[in-house]
């Protein structure tokens, strides 16, 4: 009887032990641990989680295939060369940390190698100029000659705007007219943006001034007699807004910003700052310990004058991005923000106008940079900078798509049968 009790008993505890012992396998597992029989160890790992879009490309790492994207792959701690490759899009690489039991994420946008053009008007295009939320596109069409001395064309001339956004069947496409030409002299005319995107300030070459609905035909276009006033409303608003993303900033951050900052822009979730640095300094841990699963890419803690960054907010990383000579090939314009339009204690804030020789795709996670004969799209870390047009293209006018599939040009690929450019699509994706 008592041998029957001490059996029974050690069986209880055998399978007590047995049920421990697969629990902390399955946890182990399920925290990456792996036996590695080539190296005869046992250890941790970490899971890579890759994507791309479009998606269905190869992942390579250290060179080697592993499979399609849109996987988990259980890797060794250390840095790794991570590249997505697919037939008619440009590779996609970058350098990563894995860390054990810590899930990386790899998220690559892949770039077509051979974008297409298709025109987005035909009647002649002059001054274009893009929304504050960059989901309009203003510009004129200016008066043209008749076909021919018996045939009268439909006149078109007068300002329009397009809308950025893709609608259902195609609908996006359509333009629609503001004003006409014959209601105003426009062919010379320049056009200013509200900071709301609603209105546009319409001056013409003999200093006279209109305000113009954005959204409908302004059959009789309202004159503007004080611009200094409207002028000064607008810049209150911009100030508005700007000073509200700052204040949302953490406190250490904003003093770096007060002190060696020259902002260029928020990305468009207002996540990330595309910076120039002004003074050199050390940006301090602000989330500590550091958030894990952030981007995997080396951060730039350490910034130096004459440089750009993107710091990310959310992450609390900081990435170098070029140097401003490289990147942006003219002068940086004057700050949109005056140090007399904050309240304290962000009076001494540099805040740049926006420039569009570097600007962000609609997802916050690309900028597009402009140079004379070429439009590059790289990852806000730094990495993956590739050219998505390279061809002709007037005053360095790029504007990103509201779906970052496409960028719009000013251009003229035919100039022999016209003397002014037109507005293109180029399909970078």
């Amino acid at each position: 009887m008592a041998i029957k009790n001490i059996t029974s008993t050690v069986f209880s505890i055998a399978t007590v032990l047995v049920i421990i012992g697969a629990s902390l396998t399955v946890i182990a597992y399920g925290r990456g641990y792996r036996l590695d029989f080539t190296n005869k160890s046992f250890g941790t790992t970490g899971l890579v989680a890759a994507t791309s879009d479009p998606t269905g490309a190869q992942l390579f790492i250290d060179g080697k295939p592993k499979s399609a994207t849109n996987t988990n792959l259980n890797i060794a701690p250390g840095w790794y060369t991570v590249t997505v490759v697919k037939n008619g899009y440009q590779p996609w690489e970058k350098r990563i940390r894995v860390q054990g039991e810590v899930l990386t994420r790899v998220d690559a946008m892949l770039f077509s190698s051979n974008p297409s053009l298709f025109a987005l008007t035909t009647s002649g295009v002059t001054n274009p100029v893009l929304s504050p939320d960059g989901t309009k596109l203003a510009y004129v069409v200016p008066e043209v000659p008749e076909a021919t001395n018996g045939a009268q064309m439909v006149s078109r001339a007068g300002v329009w705007v397009l809308d950025l956004l893709d609608k259902p069947l195609g609908l996006n496409r359509d333009a629609r007219q503001i004003v006409k030409r014959e209601q105003l002299d426009t062919d010379q005319a320049l056009l200013f943006w509200s900071p709301d995107s609603k209105q546009l300030l319409l001056t013409t070459n003999t200093n006279e001034a209109y305000l113009l609905e954005s959204d409908k035909l302004n059959d009789i276009p309202k004159p503007q007699f004080d611009i200094t006033i409207l002028q000064k409303d607008w810049d209150e608003m911009r100030a508005a807004k700007e000073k509200e993303k700052l204040l949302s900033l953490k406190d250490e951050v904003m003093n770096i910003a007060t002190s060696s900052m020259s902002i260029l822009s928020f990305s468009p979730d207002e996540t990330k700052i595309l910076y120039e640095a002004s003074h050199s300094t050390t940006i301090p841990v602000i989330i500590n310990p550091p958030l894990i699963g952030t981007n995997p890419t080396e951060e730039v803690r350490e910034i130096k004058p004459g440089n750009l960054y993107v710091y990310d907010v959310k992450e609390d990383r900081n990435y170098f991005v070029g140097m401003t000579k490289d990147l942006i090939t003219q002068p940086l314009p004057t700050p949109s923000i005056q140090p007399e339009t904050l309240l304290q204690p962000i009076s001494n804030f540099k805040f740049q106008i926006s420039n569009s020789a570097i600007q962000w795709l609609p997802t916050s996670r690309h900028l597009v940079i402009t140079s004379k004969d070429k439009v590059e799209v790289m990852d806000c870390d730094g990495t993956n900078r590739k050219t998505v047009y390279a061809g002709p293209f007037w005053d360095g006018f790029v504007a990103p798509w509201s779906n970052a599939g496409r960028l719009v040009i000013l251009t003229n690929l035919n100039p022999s049968a016209q003397a002014i450019g037109n507005l293109y699509a180029v399909n970078i994706r």
